[in-house]
């Protein structure tokens, strides 16, 4: 399933020294949000996790498929209520023939929420 232009939309995309932000507002009236509690959104982990996966593509030009999440970490609720645009800052990506790595940071400016290590094909 396909989040962006749903459940998110892209507002920005910035390059700096060896890494890549896209900043993205979070679609509060999204059907996932009604299910993912209703009247307290959360974004479940693994959008979160698939939203990475679209936004490295958008940054390849190219689709990919997960291979491995090596790790993750919510260090706090990514809430389209309380957080509508969050920023995920990707460090380390590494595009080799056989995969691409990467390692992803979502905060909402001040405050990291989730880091993310993961490897696609």
């Amino acid at each position: 399933m396909v989040l962006k232009n749903s459940l998110y939309s892209i507002e920005g995309q910035q390059s700096q020294e060896g890494a890549v932000s896209y900043d993205i507002r979070l679609h509060a009236d999204h059907f996932i949000y009604q299910a993912h509690f209703p009247g307290e959104p959360i974004t479940p982990g693994v959008c979160v996790v698939q939203i990475a996966k679209e936004l490295l593509e958008e940054h390849l030009q190219r689709p990919l498929a997960i291979k491995a999440v090596k790790n993750v970490k919510f260090l706090a609720v990514v809430s389209p209520l309380e957080h509508p645009q969050v920023r995920y800052t990707f460090r380390q990506i590494r595009d080799t023939p056989e995969v691409v790595t990467a390692q992803v940071d979502i905060s909402d400016g001040d405050t990291s929420m989730t880091a993310i290590s993961f490897t696609c094909k």
